[in-house]
C-alpha cells in the first residue's frame, strides 16, 4: 500500500498531473474511487477546462460536489465562472480600498484584465485555496489538473505571490510613513466622497489596503504551507511510455523540486505487454523499452508504477475501483 498517499495529519491533497491524453483523468478517478472504498471521505475535483471527469464516472458533474458512492464526491469547476468570480472579488475590494480615487474608471481596467495573461492561473489558484480552506470536510482531496504547463504555473504561484505580497507590504508601509510625515506638516488630508468626509489613512491598522495585503498574504501562505508539506500533499505524474511524455514529466519534476512541492509517484500508463513477438509493433516495443529503462534514472527516490494497456479505457465505479487498487498495490508487470 502506498502510505505516502494517505492522510497523516489532517486532510491529504493529491495533484494528478500529466500531458494531455496520457490517462490523467482516469487515473485521478481511479485513485479517488479506491480511497473512498478504503473508507476515506474523498473529494475529486476537475480543474481542467476541458472536463471529462464526468464521462469517466458516467455521471453529470457540476461546480458543487455531488455524491457518487459511499465516501466519494466529485465536481467539475467552471473555469469561465471562476474567472468572473475572481474578477468580481478584485473589483469589489479595489473599489472599497480606493474610494478616494473616484476619477479612475475601474470598470474599463477589469474589462481588459479579463484577457490578461495569468488570469486563468490566479483564478485556478483561488479555487484551490477555497477548496483547501474547507479541507477538514474531507480525508483526501484529489485534483484532476489542467495540462502540465498551466498546472506548474498554478503550483508555483503561491511562492511567487508571497514574494510580491511582501514587497507590496513594504512599499505600502513607506507610503503610510510619508503620509504621517505630511500630516504633521500640513494636517489631516480629508476628502468629500458622496457627501461623506473621508480621511486618508496613515496607520496600518486603519488602512484598508494594508489590511487587504496582509489578508491576501495569509491566504496564500496557507496554500503554500499545504502544498509544500509532504505529510499533506503528493504530486502524482501520469505518463505514457513514450519520449515526449517522459521529457514533459521530467521538466515538471525539476520545476516542482524548485518550489518544494512533493513529487512522489510516476504512473507509467498504457504499457504494452505481449506474450509473443509481433513484428508489426517491434519498433513500438523497442521505443517503449528504452523509455522504461530511462524512467528510474530520471526520477530517483520516486515511486514508479506501471499500468498495462487495457482493451478499453476504464469507466464506471467498478472498473475504476479495480484500477485504483492496482495502482495502490504497486501495479502489474514490473512494479519497481
Amino acid at each position: 500500500m502506498r502510505d505516502f498517499l494517505l492522510p497523516k495529519k489532517g486532510f491529504r491533497t493529491i495533484f494528478v498531473i500529466g500531458k494531455g491524453g496520457v490517462g490523467k483523468t482516469t487515473t485521478s478517478a481511479a485513485l479517488a474511487t479506491a480511497f473512498a472504498k478504503m473508507g476515506y471521505k474523498t473529494l475529486i475535483v476537475s480543474l481542467d477546462p476541458a472536463h471529462n471527469l464526468g464521462d469517466v464516472f458516467l455521471a453529470e458533474l457540476k461546480d458543487e460536489p455531488i455524491k457518487l458512492a459511499e465516501n466519494l464526491y466529485a465536481s467539475e469547476l467552471d473555469m469561465e465562472k471562476l474567472i468572473q468570480s475572481y474578477l468580481k472579488h478584485l473589483e469589489t475590494n479595489l473599489k472599497n480600498m480606493y474610494k478616494y480615487l473616484t476619477v479612475i474608471n475601474l470598470e474599463k481596467y477589469f474589462e481588459v484584465l479579463r484577457f490578461s495573461p495569468g488570469i486563468e492561473e490566479y483564478a485556478t489558484l483561488e479555487a484551490i485555496r477555497n477548496i483547501l480552506g474547507r479541507g477538514e470536510e474531507w480525508d483526501i482531496i484529489v485534483f484532476d489538473t489542467p495540462p502540465t504547463g498551466l498546472t506548474l504555473r498554478v503550483l508555483a504561484l503561491p511562492r511567487i505571490s508571497l514574494i510580491w505580497a511582501d514587497k507590496l507590504i513594504e512599499i505600502r508601509r513607506k507610503i503610510l510613513e510619508r503620509r504621517r510625515m505630511i500630516a504633521k506638516i500640513q494636517g489631516e488630508q480629508k476628502f468629500q466622497i458622496e457627501g461623506q468626509e473621508f480621511v486618508l489613512p496613515k496607520e496600518e491598522e486603519e488602512d484598508p489596503v494594508m489590511r487587504e495585503l496582509k489578508s491576501y498574504r495569509e491566504e496564500i501562505k496557507f496554500v503554500e504551507d499545504v502544498i509544500t508539506d509532504p505529510d499533506r500533499t503528493s504530486v502524482v505524474a501520469v505518463m505514457n511510455p513514450e519520449m515526449l511524455p517522459l521529457y514533459e514529466t521530467e521538466r515538471a519534476y525539476e520545476s516542482l523540486r524548485k518550489f518544494k512541492v512533493p513529487f512522489n509517484m510516476v504512473i507509467v500508463n498504457k504499457v504494452i505487454t505481449v506474450g509473443r513477438e509481433i513484428p508489426e509493433i517491434r519498433v513500438k516495443l523497442e521505443a517503449q523499452r528504452k523509455v522504461l529503462e530511462e524512467i528510474p534514472k530520471k526520477f530517483p527516490n520516486v515511486e514508479i508504477i506501471k499500468i498495462p494497456m487495457f482493451p478499453r479505457e476504464p469507466r464506471g465505479l467498478e472498473e475504476l475501483e479495480k484500477l485504483g487498487g492496482m495502482i495502490l498495490e504497486g501495479g502489474k508487470e514490473g512494479d519497481t
